[in-house]
C-alpha cells in the first residue's frame, strides 16, 4: 500500500512532467550541500528546477502522465532537471555549471526533449545554441544585408537605364541635326 508521501510524490512528478519541454537526467551523487545549492540557483535562474527522484516513483509518474519515455532517465540515483518555457536554457544552465565547476559530480546522463530520449552529447549541443536573442538578430542582420545588396542592384540597374536613355536622346538629337 503505497503511503501518502509517495502518492503526494507521484503527482507531482506526473504534473512536472507533463508541463516540462525538457527533462535532463544527471548523477549528482557527492555534491556538497552548497554546491547544490549552487546549483539549484542557476537552474532556477534558467526557469529549471532540479528534483532528486526515486526511480520507481519516476517510473509510475511517466506511466501515469501516458509519457513512458520519461521513465526511461531513471538509471541508479537520479535528479532530473526539469525545464518548462524553454529546451536550451535548462541544457546552458546545467552544462554550464559543470563547465565552471571542474571536478564536479555532477553528469549529463540523457535527457527527454520533444518527446525523445537524447544522450548526454544532444543535451551539451543543446547547450551550445546561442540565445535566441542572437539568433534573431543573426537572421534580421542576414535579411536586412540581402536588401541593402537587391536595392544596390536596383539602384545601379536604374542609372544604367537612365544613361541609356540619355545616350539614345542624345543620339536622336544628333540625328535630326545633321538630317
Amino acid at each position: 500500500m503505497p503511503t501518502p508521501k509517495k502518492v503526494q510524490q507521484v503527482a507531482e512528478l506526473k504534473d512536472r512532467i507533463s508541463r516540462a519541454e525538457i527533462a535532463i537526467a544527471a548523477s549528482y551523487q557527492g555534491i556538497p550541500v552548497a554546491d547544490q545549492v549552487a546549483l539549484r540557483s542557476a537552474l532556477r535562474a534558467a526557469n529549471a528546477e532540479m528534483r532528486v527522484v526515486k526511480n520507481t516513483l519516476l517510473k509510475i509518474a511517466a506511466a501515469e502522465a501516458g509519457l513512458a519515455q520519461f521513465g526511461d532517465l531513471a538509471d541508479g540515483p537520479t535528479a532530473v532537471v526539469f525545464g518548462f518555457d524553454d529546451l536550451i536554457a535548462p541544457a546552458k544552465a546545467l552544462d554550464g555549471y559543470i563547465k565552471d565547476n571542474a571536478g564536479t559530480a555532477v553528469e549529463i546522463r540523457r535527457a527527454v526533449v520533444a518527446g525523445e530520449v537524447v544522450d548526454a552529447a544532444f543535451v551539451r549541443d543543446l547547450a551550445s545554441v546561442p540565445p535566441r536573442e542572437e539568433l534573431l538578430s543573426r537572421v534580421a542582420g542576414g535579411l536586412v544585408g540581402k536588401v541593402r545588396e537587391l536595392m544596390m542592384l536596383l539602384n545601379g540597374t536604374t542609372r544604367e537605364f537612365a544613361g541609356l536613355i540619355e545616350a539614345r536622346a542624345a543620339q536622336m538629337e544628333s540625328e535630326s541635326e545633321a538630317g
